[in-house]
């Protein structure tokens, strides 16, 4: 029983070590260009155990990047519906909206997280079409749910331009938080996230969500 034990807990321990290093080097290379190689060298352990825990590499991008985003779905739910919930029985505000929206994002962004992050945006960039199917999909149901409170509390938009605003609310967060626009490396001398302040940063990306779901109608 005890070698059995041991025997469990070494196979998890190197599972373990499979998806962390598979986590930092889709995050740095993509889904293409990383390579098992790469992944098997980080995590300390041969070819072989890639296939035994995940059957391929395929298999193993597709159990890292779902693992990350069941967390983050998550993360955001709960950010929305504790939103609309503090405001009922009225509708929250556009800038209410926004801070649900951007809040759980900065913090999911400057910690454990970040690899995920930059893995939903390897995602949305030349990846392989199973990868982006499963964000698709993931995402749906969250995506439906902002955009539904939206268009409660934002009447005189249609349904097409509010997800259109939406979207361009999530990108510029991803922007900002993940890979720094170039323009703030520029204006600010900013080498990387961590040295932003994460409260300047949810204030002034609310400030901007709020401004631009604001706008008039085009």
């Amino acid at each position: 029983m005890v070698k059995r034990q041991a025997v469990q807990q070494n196979e998890a321990d190197t599972r373990e070590r499979i998806i962390a290093a598979a986590v930092q080097v889709f995050a740095k290379s993509g889904f293409t260009a990383g390579t098992v190689r790469e992944i098997t060298e980080i995590a300390e352990v041969n070819i072989a155990a890639v296939n035994y825990h995940f059957g391929s590499k395929d298999g193993l991008a597709r159990h890292v990047l779902e693992l990350g985003i069941e967390s983050i779905i998550q993360v955001r739910t709960e950010s929305l519906r504790t939103c609309v919930a503090r405001h009922k029985p009225a509708s929250p505000t556009p800038a209410a909206i926004s801070e649900a929206l951007v809040t759980p994002l900065v913090q999911l962004g400057s910690g454990r997280y970040r690899d995920v992050m930059l893995l939903l945006m390897q995602a949305s960039a030349g990846a392989p079409a199973f990868i982006t199917t499963i964000v698709e999909e993931k995402f749906a149901p969250l995506h439906e749910e902002f955009v539904d409170v939206l268009q409660r509390v934002l009447p005189e938009l249609s349904r097409t331009e509010i997800a259109l605003r939406y979207d361009c609310a999530r990108g510029a967060i991803l922007q900002t938080l993940v890979t720094l626009a170039p323009a703030l490396v520029l204006v600010s001398g900013t080498i990387g996230p961590s040295a932003l302040d994460h409260e300047v940063t949810t204030r002034r990306l609310v400030s901007f969500v709020a401004g631009g779901l604001c706008a008039p109608p085009a």
